[in-house]
């Protein structure tokens, strides 16, 4: 199996995602920081790169009230902001999670 495909990944609760690894390890991934990740076009310029959103129209409460996957690509998350466009790959989740870890 790759070793970008989890193992398990689950809404720990509306405020974090759990994700288990094929590698061992394990990302614990907060609502806030995940949303502040978002992917899509809305969030980054498509052509530079650069943060559109802006983070302090994130409430700090932020919750996932809703996540699906995307085939074997990744995750979709639908926000308790309303937001529901942006999908995170595996890669980008393990990444986040990564930064998450050595922050």
């Amino acid at each position: 199996m790759d070793q970008l495909q989890p193992k398990k990944a689950d809404l720990a609760s509306p405020a974090f995602l759990r994700i288990e690894w094929q590698d061992g390890s394990v990302s614990a991934l907060l609502a806030r920081e995940l949303r502040l990740a978002c992917p899509c076009a809305i969030c980054v310029d498509e052509h530079t790169g650069a943060a559109l959103l802006d983070p302090s129209t994130v409430p700090a409460n932020i919750t996932i009230q809703d996540v699906e996957p995307v085939g074997r690509y990744g995750l979709s998350f639908r926000w308790s902001d309303g937001h529901r466009t942006g999908i995170f790959s595996w890669p980008r989740l393990k990444e986040i999670g990564e930064a998450g870890r050595s922050a």
